[in-house]
């Protein structure tokens, strides 16, 4: 049969599906067929008939399938592909019948060979059939060819080509040149300041190429481009013949004409192999474009932030913190040399509220910037401008010398009024909004409780628990940085010995969430901040950090006093169905009597503690007269003789001159004439019946305060590790106990002030038990804690 079509190949794109792929030409057997798959990166596989594939339709003449194993994927291409054996299988015998098939057989299978022969031949480059070459041959070894190029010799036949590599744009032939001088590196050589490339800053470059060209013009031509002082172009340095080996610069400055070579300026950027003494090397040029114009002026940035002349063609903020930037220093002439005075003075010419935005760019970094709204007048300094401004965002920071664009734009003029408009109709009510902070002052809250400043504008509590806590840490300025230093240390002015006033802290937008202290004792000025004792009175919610706040204060009314003073007695008249002297007071007479007459009546029973003191007086109370005294704490201080009937909460109390009766209080003798305290001649005072001093619950502080005088004994549990400060109001003398309980969680230390004296000057170590106690008791000196005795380690329930 005959063989007629030219087609020896089919392809085909797989979907990753398809397996039967159809072949169109005539194949003697199944091994006759190559199949090659090419994947979406150009990677070629050629598959194994039977592993990969199948064929059928050997020896039919419009061919047949190919059944692949697994489906192509989407991407790849599958090629069928004729690929004849190269044999030749007619055996001819003498005398043999010389059939037709056999003879044809042959022919098919030598223009198959022959077709697929040419179809390689096609994809082959060749020279044309008008042209000529010599030889297209060449004779180098894989060693000496790898990495290098074919091309053409002198004579137009096939070469490696090895050192006549060009490479592209401005370039020119060199030998390197590994000395490192500043000095004319020889004729055609190039030569750098460092050894190590990648390290080097300058370049010495011969007037003259590897092929003794003057090559000098060219060369100090690459600092042409000025507008781009920092890059003004491309250097790439390749090795002659190879693709491995090349470093590329930016010339970064100016360059030196010099005495037969030239010095230019470099910065390296990235590079690849080394090289050797006398390498040759191609030097490739590419100039960078010029910088395009600066919008607005130009100017360098200057670190300081003093209210100053910045400096010739500089600029400056008056706060390293961009967000707390207000005033703006800038230059009367930028960079440059040219006088922005008048402009910039200009910029606080629109009568809006907001006169423009400054828009300040690094120059060379475009992610590095800082933009501001002028909200104010501009002031005229000498030599400087002065601009009011409040920061609107910014990216990174400047560094000292950066080049930056200033760019202004001004906002519009205030338009005119409008004609009123008429009134529309009334709307409807809307709902009742929620209680204001009713605040003196705006602040912030802080959630750190340690003893120091909280912060600008920032008040904050030395517990996290409301109820505990005992001091208020309140900085120095409210929210909008104004002084409140003189008011919040007045807030002790008061005379009270309950509460000087009341702070009221509550959360702003949320009055539900609030915090109500008294103000109890002295305050304290720390440094930039105030140190405010108080104590709980009630609280609802809870406060997060930075949480606007409004604090509000009320004072309290000062403690009263009567006085009376004189050589007379003082009678205060009968009265019927009121108090002669009632309240919370002070009442005082020093020197007087004073005498309350028939039916009339000494009445203190406010709870927040009165006091009768005198010295050489006499309290005279007459014939049905009555001293009610039902108050939780009154003293009677000094010298104070009382006669009549002094009645205690119901209970008759009489004197005389060696003991104290009292009447009906079972709790404190055995019948009712039971005598509790009497003295006898040698001033010694007898006590009948159990005395005990209560003990006081003190509040955990991780700086331990104990007022010994009101809580002389005292517990506590720690929740921390705590530093026992110097007890307050000590009398030389007195005996002290405290009980220090691990709570829970155990572990927690105590160290103490050094008023506290230990046997041998060694402080105990705390029990670390969780829920056990230690108990410590100290007797003072007048200068010293002196420790009378321990007990670690206590069960305590």
């Amino acid at each position: 049969m005959t063989i007629s079509t030219t087609i020896i190949k089919n392809s085909y794109s797989g979907d990753g599906s398809t397996t039967v792929f159809a072949y169109a030409f005539k194949i003697v057997t199944t091994a006759d067929i190559q199949v090659i798959i090419r994947s979406s990166a150009g990677v070629e596989t050629v598959k194994t008939l039977t592993t990969h594939y199948s064929v059928s339709g050997a020896g039919v003449a419009t061919g047949g399938n190919v059944t692949m194993e697994t489906a192509p994927a989407s991407g790849e291409t599958l090629i069928i592909r004729r690929a004849t054996t190269q044999t030749q299988a007619v055996d001819l015998v003498e005398n043999d019948p010389f059939t037709a098939d056999s003879v044809e057989g042959a022919f098919d299978k030598n223009l198959a060979i022959i077709q697929e022969l040419q179809e390689q031949a096609d994809r082959s480059f060749k020279v044309s059939r008008t042209n000529t070459i010599t030889s297209s041959e060449f004779s180098d070894s894989s060693d000496d060819r790898a990495s290098k190029t074919l091309g053409f010799d002198s004579s137009g036949d096939l070469t490696v080509v090895a050192d006549f590599l060009p490479k592209g744009g401005d370039s020119a032939l060199f030998q390197y040149s590994t000395t490192t001088t500043d000095s004319d590196p020889g004729g055609g050589y190039v030569r750098f300041n460092n050894a190590t490339i990648s390290s080097a800053t300058i370049a010495y470059v011969d007037d003259l190429d590897y092929n003794e060209t003057d090559v000098s013009a060219w060369v100090q031509s690459f600092d042409d481009v000025s507008g781009n002082a920092t890059n003004r172009g491309r250097l790439r340095v390749a090795k002659a013949g190879t693709l491995a080996v090349w470093h590329v610069f930016k010339v970064s400055g100016a360059v030196t004409d010099a005495s037969g070579y030239t010095k230019l300026a470099l910065t390296y950027v990235d590079g690849a192999g080394s090289l050797a003494a006398d390498d040759k090397i191609w030097l490739s040029f590419v100039a960078s474009g010029e910088d395009g114009a600066i919008p607005g002026y130009y100017y360098k940035f200057d670190t300081g932030t003093s209210d100053t002349d910045p400096g010739a063609g500089e600029i400056a903020f008056n706060n390293g913190t961009y967000a707390s930037v207000t005033a703006i220093y800038i230059d009367d002439a930028d960079a440059n040399g040219v006088t922005t005075s008048t402009d910039v003075l200009a910029w606080d010419d629109s009568t809006s509220t907001i006169k423009g935005f400054l828009h300040i760019v690094d120059i060379n970094d475009s992610t590095t910037y800082a933009r501001f709204k002028i909200t104010g007048a501009s002031t005229d300094a000498s030599g400087y401008n002065k601009l009011a401004v409040a920061h609107l965002s910014s990216n990174n920071t400047f560094s000292a010398a950066d080049e930056l664009s200033v760019h202004f734009t001004m906002t519009g003029l205030k338009g005119d009024t409008g004609s009123t408009g008429s009134t529309g109709s009334t709307g409807s009510t809307g709902s009742t909004g929620a209680s204001g902070t009713n605040s003196q002052l705006s602040m912030t809250w802080e959630s750190t409780t340690s003893d120091a400043d909280p912060g600008a504008g920032k008040i904050a509590f030395n517990n996290a628990t409301l109820a505990s806590v005992s001091i208020l840490y309140v900085d120095d300025a409210d929210d909008a940085s104004a002084d409140i230093t003189s008011y919040v240390q007045s807030w002790d002015d008061v005379t009270n010995a309950t509460a000087k006033g009341i702070v009221t802290i509550t959360k702003e937008g949320t009055a539900s969430t609030y915090a109500v202290f008294k103000v109890s004792g002295s305050i304290t000025d720390a440094s930039g901040y105030s140190k405010v004792p108080v104590t709980h009175v009630v609280s609802s919610g809870s406060f997060s950090d930075n949480d606007g706040v409004g604090v509000h204060f009320a004072y309290s009314g000062s403690d009263s006093a009567v006085t009376l003073s004189g050589s007379t007695n003082n009678t205060i008249a009968t009265v019927t169905g009121s108090n002669a002297l009632a309240g919370e007071a002070n009442l005082t007479f020093d020197g007087t009597n004073l005498l309350v007459a028939s039916t009339g009546k000494l009445y203190l029973n406010d709870a927040g503690g009165e006091h009768i003191s005198g010295s050489g007086s006499v309290l005279s109370i007459a014939g049905g007269s009555e001293i009610d005294l039902t108050a939780t704490a009154i003293d009677i201080n000094g010298t104070c003789d009382i006669s009549g009937q002094l009645s205690l909460a119901g209970t008759n109390v009489s004197a005389t001159a060696t003991e104290l009766n009292y009447s009906d209080l079972a709790t404190l003798g055995t019948s009712a004439a039971s005598k509790v305290l009497s003295a006898d001649a040698n001033n010694l005072t007898k006590i009948s019946g159990g005395i005990y001093i209560e003990e006081a619950t003190l509040t955990f502080d991780t700086t331990q305060d104990w007022d010994v005088r009101a809580s002389p004994v005292a517990k506590v549990t720690l929740t921390g590790n705590t530093t026992f400060d110097a007890p307050s109001n000590p009398t030389t003398g007195q005996f002290i106990s405290i009980v220090c309980i691990q709570d829970g969680t155990g572990s927690r230390t105590i160290a103490w002030n050094a008023v506290f004296e230990f046997a041998s000057d060694t402080a105990p170590t705390a029990t670390t038990t969780a829920n056990l106690g230690d108990m410590f008791n100290f007797r003072y000196n007048g200068s010293k804690w002196l420790e009378v005795g321990r007990n670690l380690a206590l069960t305590l329930s």
